[in-house]
């Protein structure tokens, strides 16, 4: 038997079938195609962004290389050493490094440009600039700007853990007693003409209003809080040299990211101390005329006990001439200094200097002058108080000191002048009282080398501007 025979489709239905076939393929091949770009575009940008991220992680590293030369210099490394590799001048250091292999076919470049590489002279910035070059595409870039700040005990020159508060004409700006970091050349006094904008008044506590300032007072530098906001009224100036004369708060100068570790107070035990077994009410030079000295480090240490405490007035001085350390460790509630009338403290020579340990208060009024035109690292003050103390200036007095003490309250008004640093719990300055900050007083006071103060990303194109012509190498 034959076997059955299949019918064939009249030719024109052959034809239409084959339309629809080829049609199918047509959809089904664009299909595919649109999918491979669709694809191909995906994997691109999927690449890209990790590319981004990288970029980021690489511009990091530039910043980490030059925060290493920083603690290599912090810890007694000769700055030419410390920043070997790089090329220097004058103030400032960069460098390239380069060889990263991000992915695949791609290369790293990171650019790295640092501003006073010495941590003297100015706030130490680093520009770090990192450039991936993909297989295709345009080549990817991130900025990063690190602001930093020296990490001693009077980095900042106003700190108060609770409260600032500034009324009544109160000022605050800064200057550089040692601005070639070159102890054997002259200190340079406070004046108009070496006056900077980098009076900085800080606190860490976050709420609103921990910084006040009413009654004209002006900030010649930075506000700084925890969090909150700085209360200011319509007479207030807070701004610096670059600073538009109004409005009179330079926004760009407040800033809320603050933060301040309080260290404990180590008061030293030393092997040999001088007693004094009476207050000290006349005129007197320490060290005094057959005290002993503490070998291992050359500084007269004088232990005052209960009772005994320094009461100077009429004007009666007290001279340092050496290295002169007061122990006034057994006077809290009570007064452990107190000056007035005219009766001024000077310091001898060039390298005499004075630290202070004291629970107790100081109250300092009526027209005294304490190394007020000295460097204020020679006149160095620890309050030891666990609880509460309090130092007064009062009526023309003049204090060059760097003074820390992390649970007093601190006031200052009546025309006084403070020249250096102070970190307290509390802090009134009132009546025209001047506050003078030290910059010179960055690195004292224990801390190693310097900490972030301020990470920024720049991605605006007005930034990355700032830093075009420096990063071109």
């Amino acid at each position: 038997m034959n076997p059955p025979t299949t019918s064939r489709l009249p030719r024109s239905e052959r034809g239409s079938l084959l339309i629809v076939a080829m049609l199918l393929c047509a959809i089904i091949g664009v299909s595919l195609v649109s999918y491979y770009k669709l694809a191909a575009t995906t994997l691109k940008g999927s690449t890209r962004s990790f590319l981004s991220m990288s970029n980021l992680d690489l511009a990091e590293i530039g910043v980490e290389q030059a925060m290493a030369c920083f603690y290599d210099q912090s810890t007694g490394t000769a700055s030419a050493t410390a920043w070997t590799g790089w090329t220097l001048s004058g103030t400032t250091a960069k460098r390239t490094f380069s060889g990263y292999v991000p992915a695949p076919n791609c290369t790293g470049v990171v650019r790295v440009y640092v501003y006073y590489y010495t941590n003297s002279g100015g706030t130490p910035v680093i520009v770090a600039k990192a450039t991936i070059t993909p297989p295709d595409g345009p080549p990817l870039d991130k900025f990063i700007e690190v602001t930093l700040r020296n990490r001693g005990l009077w980095s900042t020159g106003l700190v108060g853990k609770t409260s600032v508060r500034m009324n009544s004409n109160a000022r605050a700006d800064s200057w550089m007693s040692d601005p070639d970091s070159d102890a054997s050349t002259a200190a340079v006094a406070y004046s108009s003409g070496v006056r900077r904008d980098n009076g900085t008044v800080g606190t860490p506590n976050s709420a609103n209003g921990s910084i006040t300032m009413d009654s004209n007072a002006e900030i010649y530098g930075t506000a700084n809080t925890g969090g909150g906001t700085v209360t200011t009224n319509s007479n207030v100036r807070i701004y610096g040299a670059s600073s538009p004369s109004s409005p009179k708060v330079d926004t760009s100068r407040v800033h809320t990211d603050f933060n301040y570790t309080f260290p404990a107070i180590t008061v030293p035990a030393p092997t040999t101390v001088n007693t004094i077994s009476t207050s000290v009410t006349a005129p007197r030079t320490f060290p005094q005329s057959g005290d002993n000295i503490n070998a291992s480090d050359g500084k007269y240490y004088y232990s005052f006990g209960s009772g005994n405490n320094i009461n100077m007035d009429s004007n009666k001085n007290l001279t340092i001439d050496g290295k002169v350390v007061w122990l006034l460790q057994s006077h809290l509630g009570v007064d452990a200094i107190h000056t007035s009338s005219n009766a001024d403290t000077v310091f001898s020579g060039t390298t005499s200097t004075l630290e202070i340990y004291t629970n107790g208060n100081i109250t300092l009024d009526s027209n005294n002058d304490i190394n007020a035109s000295g460097q204020p690292s020679r006149c160095l003050v620890y309050g030891t108080s666990a609880t509460t103390q309090t130092f007064t200036l009062s009526s023309n007095v003049n204090w060059g000191a760097a003074i820390y003490a992390p649970n007093m309250t601190f006031r200052i008004d009546s025309n006084c002048s403070l020249f250096g640093s102070v970190v307290a719990n509390t802090i009134q300055m009132d009546s025209n009282a001047a506050f003078h900050y030290d910059e010179s007083l960055g690195n004292l006071g224990g801390g190693t080398g310097v900490s972030v103060s301020k990470w920024k990303e720049l991605q605006s194109a007005a930034d990355r501007a700032t830093y075009a012509s420096v990063l071109n190498f």
